[in-house]
């Protein structure tokens, strides 16, 4: 309790003290020379390497734009007016046949591929036992014309059931 009273007690006498303070009058030519310090600090600032570099990268950017988009237009711009419709476009074509494909065509790739294989079972037959595995295949073909740029990719998927004689003991 006795350190609550003499903090209490301090606080008093330093207010007193604050209270008999008398504020110094202001001194103009003090204000003249803190307005010239502004003054000269607001212009080192704006001319500061770091504000002209913020300016040139700015307008650098806005040309490099500028540039991109004028070469993009040059180099596309028949495609954005749409003058090249008649030209073929790769499409993908989906036919029950790789033989569907008309003879301009020149075949470029073909493979399979094993997407999921499972067992289907133990199967007896008069040979003995068998085991019955069931493969599902996707087989990919792809042709190109050579006279308009076009390619044809054609996936098919498929499935096998094979029967694998299974090992006597």
């Amino acid at each position: 309790m006795s350190d609550q009273r003499d903090k209490h007690e301090s606080n008093e006498d330093l207010e007193a003290l604050l209270r008999n303070l008398v504020p110094a009058p202001l001194q103009f030519d003090h204000v003249a020379d803190l307005r010239r310090e502004r003054e000269l600090f607001e212009m080192a600032r704006s001319q500061s390497p770091t504000q002209v570099q913020w300016g040139r990268l700015v307008s650098l950017m806005l040309v490099c734009t500028v540039v991109m988009f004028g070469a993009a237009l040059f180099r596309y711009g028949d495609r954005l007016r749409g003058a090249n419709e008649s030209e073929p476009k790769e499409t993908i074509v989906q036919t029950e046949t790789p033989a569907a494909i008309p003879d301009r065509f020149v075949p470029v790739s073909t493979h399979g591929t094993i997407l999921k294989t499972s067992s289907g079972g133990v199967v007896e037959t008069e040979a003995g036992p068998r085991e019955r595995l069931n493969i599902e295949y996707q087989d990919a073909y792809h042709w190109h014309d050579p006279e308009s740029g076009t390619n044809i990719r054609l996936f098919r998927p498929r499935s096998e059931e094979v029967i694998v004689p299974l090992p006597k003991d």
